[in-house]
């Protein structure tokens, strides 16, 4: 049986295994201070409780006072520790899973957005959640034993009628997980669901608004949300039913214990101190009862939790890192050797500071070309190759470096204008900003924001049109800096004149810094300005019942 979900949460604590350990000693301090205190107590009541001996009752409770603080100050070292590491680990987890998921590419496709987002915070917080209470968890059984053994020495019988208590509260502790584990996944599940009906929400409400169909989409939320209320609500009740359960089976052990007690302490075999101990000592153990109960129910969580993590980290990107990269040399040609496209197999060259441009009809394969020129796909037969070097054995790093993609519709991070053109240069200065403006031609338009550069792009850079927000990428794109500059249709959303003075501006930035610019379209004016034009054929189709032969 696959155990991933386990060696995920063992990995997490063996990284972190010293904070760990440090945690469970001052929880076993806090634990053990806590078990003798009742003890201290029921010596207290026999032997401090004398008439006219003031001195001894001061002495008892001195030591009592003294095992309190050292009991408040094992808690204070298990629960800061537990925090610390907890956070930490958390925070590794969370950036191992994230910088996974850059790498995904296409393969990320099968999770949703909104459900990688859930992943990424409600599972990582409940490994989070599990990981901080390792130490009550160790320290509380411990303790559950402690005690146990405590009231045997105390009195045969209440140690009887206290492990009593021990099958049934081993019963609960066997049914529930189980039935909370399966609730949780369904959960998970449905915050999944819920989460990308958000995104789609979010993020398709204005290009649907026109056909009246934002209905369509807050009715599909609504019904993912009316889903995990009611995944919700089954867990609230397996939860409820356990967490009232495992604290009432030690209660009822305790006025059992009262009622076998009472005649003991009548007859002169147990002491007012000792019942009072018993009590205090099943008191505490239906209280760490209903801690363990919780720390049970976070195992569960966490599990759920990290079965779905590693989903996402198991699954392999569909490009993949070369074993031993090879580098790629300062300049060189790009170029296909039989490269499968929809309707033809390519072999092209490219010269260094070349502006070709690649044409064809709707699915050609003009965006599947851009792609794997960068990279981003891989050809199912064929090579693409930079200075005689397939980009597969280059490291990927360097092949993204060298190779800059500018996509039909940019990505924008909420931020400023400066601080999307700055991605992946941070160190770019205003001046090198207005210069890639300039030649985007949307420097004017950024310089008449009242804020300039610093003005906020929105989320998704929802308060720049298509057309800034395809300019503002291929200035992004100039500024990365490097040796080919692949296009994918950046002018579609521009007005013509505009059009014309970003290819004006980027014949004469790429001449200057002797870039290859690679460019699919469509567009006249592009295909007017390129030294020569590559045209796709077109993608030859099947009629549907065709026989081969």
């Amino acid at each position: 049986m696959d155990k991933a979900d386990l060696r995920l949460l063992a990995s997490c604590v063996r990284e972190h295994r010293g904070p760990v350990l440090v945690s469970i000693l001052a929880g076993l301090v806090f634990q053990g201070a806590s078990i003798v205190l009742p003890d201290l107590i029921k010596q207290g009541l026999d032997e401090g409780v004398v008439a006219g001996d003031r001195g001894s009752l001061v002495v008892w409770a001195l030591i009592i006072l003294g095992m309190t603080l050292v009991s408040v100050g094992g808690l204070i070292g298990m629960l800061w520790s537990a925090v610390t590491y907890s956070t930490t680990a958390a925070g590794q987890l969370r950036e191992r899973l994230l910088e996974h998921v850059l790498t995904l590419d296409r393969a990320a496709e099968q999770f949703g957005a909104g459900d990688l987002a859930i992943r990424g915070t409600r599972d990582v917080d409940a490994v989070r959640a599990w990981l901080a209470g390792i130490a009550s968890l160790v320290s509380g059984a411990c303790g559950f034993v402690a005690i146990v053994v405590a009231i045997a020495l105390l009195d045969p019988l209440l140690a009887v009628v206290g492990l009593a208590m021990v099958p049934l509260i081993a019963v609960a502790s066997v049914f529930y997980p189980k039935r909370m584990s399966a609730v949780n996944a369904d959960l998970s599940a449905a915050h999944g669901r819920r989460a990308d009906a958000v995104e789609n929400l979010l993020t398709g409400a204005e290009s649907v608004r026109g056909l009246g169909a934002e209905r369509v989409l807050v009715d599909a939320h609504h019904r993912d949300s009316a889903e995990v209320t009611a995944h919700t609500f089954r867990v609230a009740r397996v939860a409820a039913d356990w967490a009232a359960l495992a604290p009432f089976i030690p209660a009822a052990g305790t006025a059992i214990g009262l009622a076998v007690g009472g005649p003991a302490v009548a007859s002169g075999t147990l002491s007012i101190g000792g019942l009072v101990a018993f009590t205090t000592w099943m008191t505490m153990l239906s209280g760490w009862v209903g801690m363990l109960t919780m720390r049970f129910n976070q195992i569960v969580q966490a599990r759920t939790a990290a079965r779905r993590i590693t989903e996402v980290l198991r699954t392999e990107p569909a490009v993949r890192e070369p074993e031993q990269p090879v580098a790629l040399p300062a300049r060189g040609e790009l170029e296909l050797r039989g490269v499968d496209l929809p309707g033809d197999v390519l072999s092209e060259r490219v010269a260094p500071g070349e502006f070709v441009a690649v044409t064809g009809p709707l699915g050609s394969g003009k965006t599947r070309l851009t792609r794997l020129l960068c990279r981003l796909d891989d050809p199912a037969r064929g090579e693409v190759r930079y200075g005689g070097v397939d980009l597969r054995s280059a490291e990927l790093a360097e092949v993204r470096r060298r190779i800059t993609y500018v996509p039909q519709r940019p990505a924008m991070v909420s931020g400023t204008i400066a601080e999307n053109l700055a991605l992946g240069q941070p160190g770019c200065t205003l001046g090198e900003l207005r210069a890639a403006c300039r030649a985007a031609a949307i420097d004017a338009e950024f310089e008449s924001f009242s804020d300039g550069y610093e003005t906020a792009v929105g989320e998704r850079g929802g308060t720049l049109s298509g057309g800034q927000r395809q300019r503002l990428a291929l200035a992004r794109g100039m500024l990365a800096g490097g040796e080919v500059l692949v296009l994918d249709d950046v002018t579609s959303a521009v007005d013509i004149a505009t059009e014309r003075t970003m290819l004006t501006n980027l014949r004469s930035w790429a001449t200057e810094t002797r870039t290859t610019v690679v460019f699919a379209t469509h567009r006249d004016a592009v295909l007017e300005e390129a030294d020569r034009v590559l045209t796709l054929p077109s993608r030859t189709l099947v009629p549907a019942g065709a026989v081969d032969g």
